[in-house]
């Protein structure tokens, strides 16, 4: 049921990408992208792909980006009008600044271009244990719970997380509209680490369903949708002239 949430919501990001875009010499932005883009693209012709990343071994292992920068997200700035479409996925929670990321990406965009926000939801049952717990307690997680022996080595997940009010959905919503972006889908989706927790440990698993269950009962909301996908669109520029009209 899980992947069956992630890839509803990932196919309905990709059609309205697919409707939107032009087809042809699309320049794309992935902020923060590293290694692995989470957004297939292979319906585009000649897309010119720009990658920004903090981490130079993440650089070093992208195979797909045309063009690599070492920098940060937060202080990179592009020229007006440089791209079609940028992705932020799995990035803001990270980050001390998302505001002054977002604004970058909004100044970046050519109008009608669009940004894509993939993230997890700090107002979710997963949101809240993160916030609430340290960052040393996150990699023991993943080692012992997860099983990943290279937990919080360079380069390895988990990443130190700010989750800056920002980030909220509903708060993101806001200050986009601030600047001139538009929501044109929201999605949120229940993630993977219910399933993988209870692949790795069942009684665990089995543990954090009911107290889960609890909380949705007491909250009325479902608290396992722990990630969503945002789509948001510069609006146009319309000139003196044409408002006047």
């Amino acid at each position: 049921m899980t992947l069956e949430t992630y890839r509803a919501s990932l196919q309905i990001l990709h059609e309205l990408l697919k409707k939107r875009l032009p087809t042809e010499n699309t320049r794309i932005y992935e902020a923060g992208g590293g290694s692995t883009s989470f957004i297939r693209l292979d319906f585009l012709e000649r897309a010119h792909i720009t990658v920004v990343d903090i981490d130079e071994v993440q650089l070093k292992n992208n195979k797909y980006a045309h063009a690599k920068i070492l920098g940060d997200i937060q202080k990179h700035r592009f020229p007006a009008n440089s791209f079609d479409l940028i992705v932020c996925y799995n990035v803001i929670e990270h980050l001390a600044g998302p505001d002054q990321a977002v604004k970058l990406f909004a100044e970046a965009l050519a109008p009608e271009g669009l940004l894509v926000i993939g993230a997890p939801n700090p107002k979710s049952f997963s949101g809240w244990v993160t916030k609430a717990t340290p960052h040393w307690f996150h990699v023991l997680y993943y080692r012992l719970v997860l099983g990943d022996k290279l937990a919080g080595q360079p380069g390895h997940v988990p990443f130190r997380v700010v989750y800056h009010p920002v980030v909220t959905p509903a708060a993101l919503m806001r200050f986009c509209e601030s600047l001139g972006l538009q929501v044109i889908h929201f999605r949120e989706y229940e993630g993977d680490q219910y399933e993988r927790i209870q692949e790795k440990n069942p009684i665990i698993g089995a543990m954090l369903n009911v107290i889960v269950g609890a909380a949705n009962v007491l909250w009325r909301s479902d608290l396992k949708n722990g990630d969503y996908h945002m789509i948001l669109q510069k609006k146009p520029v319309i000139s003196n002239k044409a408002s006047l009209q």
